[in-house]
This record gives structure tokens, sequence and C-alpha cells, in this order.
């Protein structure tokens, strides 16, 4: 081999190395970011769900008791009761046809819920009658306001 040579093999492999050096870092601070990011909603989100727990539970109407906030991966839910249902006395997919279209709606128009549509994955309303057994869980994002 002759110096001319070895000189350019040494220097390929030099730009090579930094290269795969150079996307190795940019791929691990981009990763450190988006964990960043993700660290810093699941807080966010613990914070308002700690400050929305302080008042709560709390009755709404005479049928609805918002009893709780719940982080949950990134998204939030709700826990709503209602005091005049009972699960085994009443038609939970009747009522919950009721719900689903003025609840989407209010999760797409509400001014109040602009954070879990703009920055949380998702938005869980979860409800639960009188005894507080599941009737049945409602689950928002984003995508379907747009629709």
């Amino acid at each position: 081999m002759t110096d001319r040579f070895k000189r350019q093999l040494v220097l390929g492999l030099s730009v090579l190395f930094t290269g795969v050096a150079s996307i190795v870092l940019f791929s691990q601070i981009a990763q450190t970011s988006d964990i960043k990011n993700r660290n810093d909603l699941y807080q966010e989100l613990l914070e308002r769900s700690g400050k929305l727990n302080r008042d709560l539970p709390k009755l709404l109407d005479r049928q609805t008791r918002f009893e709780r906030a719940e982080v949950m991966n990134y998204g939030m839910r709700f826990i709503y009761s209602l005091v005049g249902v009972d699960k085994y006395q009443h038609n939970v997919e009747d009522i919950r046809q009721q719900l689903e279209p003025a609840m989407l709606r209010q999760f797409c128009e509400s001014e109040a819920l602009n954070y879990y549509r703009e920055e949380a994955e998702f938005l869980i309303i979860r409800y639960l009658d009188r005894s507080e057994a599941l009737l049945f869980e409602l689950r928002f994002t984003a995508d379907q306001c747009a629709a």
C-alpha cells in the first residue's frame, strides 16, 4: 500500500466513524428529549389530577357525582357515579347511547378540557352505578374531534 492510499483509507474511516458517532449521538439526544417530554406530560397530568381530587367527590347535579381523576398511561381517567342508576335495574347500553354524544361534544368543545385534547393521549370517562359497579367507559382522543 502506498502512503497516499493509507491516508485516504484513514481519512475515509475517520469520516465513516464520525458519521456513525454523530448518528448515534443524535438518536440518543432525540430519544432523551422524547422521554423528557413524556415525563413532563406525566408530571403535569399528576398535578392536574391532584388539584381536581382535592375537591372530590362532588355532586355535579342530582344524578352525577364526580368521584376522582386518575392518570393512566399519559392520559386521564375521570370517574363518575350515576347516583340514581343501578346496573341491574337499568339498561346500561341505553344510558351509554344517551351520554356518549354529549360527552364527546363536551370533550371536543369545552375550554376546560382543552389541555386533555391537545396534550394528553386520551381521556377516559368511567361511569359507575350507585353501588360503584362499573357501567361503562368512554374513551376520547383528539382525532375524534377532527372527524
